[in-house]
């Protein structure tokens, strides 16, 4: 089924719940949309270049033949002109300014194919045009009149069942810092910061692992990160297993969930052994 592109330009949001192998083909989709919108932006331009020339040369034959009409044709011309070149910028902008967001989800995706049969279902939610919230706004005292706001949006989810029955989700949060400020010159400028907070959770089936505390308790140890990436949260219960990590970059979102997810896994496999009757000493 085609993704309506009509709706995902006007909301900025690709929704749906879909099968792992379907989600690709909606990416494809979504990749070749961007590529209209681009090339309909490069169109509009040509178009208005164009305009230009043609309004160059009434203007040049009006000014020699002392035409008002081709005077007043000049001007229709370079007014259309400017009317395309701020519309190309206007069309399809919130969606291009975030292109990078579904190179992100991409990789997810990727990375479950070994682990997720491609008839499964999975619940997507892409922010694809920014939707970030205002959490709080205050004095940057470093500066003169500066200011400090900050933001907050999830731009992504993804949730489903892999093929021992783990319920996994998948989110990507991120928080900007924006600090605006006035220089000598009285001149606006702004400064803006990104980090990434990527979530990984494991609803396991306790009929396979058992109870995963005892084997977390046992390894004893942090899950293991890129050095890009911190962890910054790590909690396991009788039904789920949970892990934060974050990172300064988008590329680098897809490779810290792996990680994340090989260290949970870790837990979950001492875990399956123990409730087997297995030996209970580190793997």
């Amino acid at each position: 089924m085609a993704i309506d592109a009509r709706q995902l330009q006007a909301r900025g949001v690709y929704e749906t719940r879909a099968s792992l192998g379907t989600l690709f083909q909606d990416l494809d989709q979504i990749e070749k949309l961007f590529e209209e919108i681009t090339a309909f932006r490069k169109k509009i331009r040509l178009v208005g270049a164009l305009s230009a020339l043609a309004g160059l040369a009434f203007a040049i034959a009006g000014s020699n033949l002392r035409s008002t009409a081709l005077a007043f044709c000049a001007i229709l011309a370079f007014v259309f002109f400017v009317v395309l070149l701020i519309y190309s910028f206007i069309y399809g902008r919130k969606l291009l300014k975030h292109r990078d967001r579904l190179a992100v989800f991409r990789d997810l995706a990727k990375s479950l194919q070994h682990d997720a049969d491609l008839r499964s279902p999975f619940s997507v939610m892409l922010a694809l045009a920014s939707q970030a919230k205002l959490v709080r706004e205050e004095a940057w005292l470093a500066r003169k009149n500066g200011k400090e706001r900050f933001f907050e949006e999830t731009f992504l989810s993804l949730a489903g069942e892999l093929v021992d029955g783990t319920a996994l989700t998948e989110t990507v949060t991120e928080f900007t810092r924006k600090r605006t400020y006035k220089n000598p010159r009285g001149k606006v400028k702004t400064k803006t910061r990104s980090r990434y907070l990527a979530t990984v959770r494991f609803a396991y089936p306790n009929d396979v692992y058992g109870d995963a505390q005892p084997a977390s308790a046992a390894l004893n140890e942090e899950i293991l990160l890129p050095a890009f990436a911190t962890l910054r949260d790590t909690r396991v219960t009788d039904k789920a297993i949970v892990v934060k990590a974050l990172v300064t970059r988008k590329e680098d979102v897809a490779q810290t969930c792996a990680m994340m997810s090989l260290g949970a896994y870790r837990i979950l496999n001492l875990a399956r052994r123990v409730a087997a009757g297995g030996p209970g000493g580190k793997p």
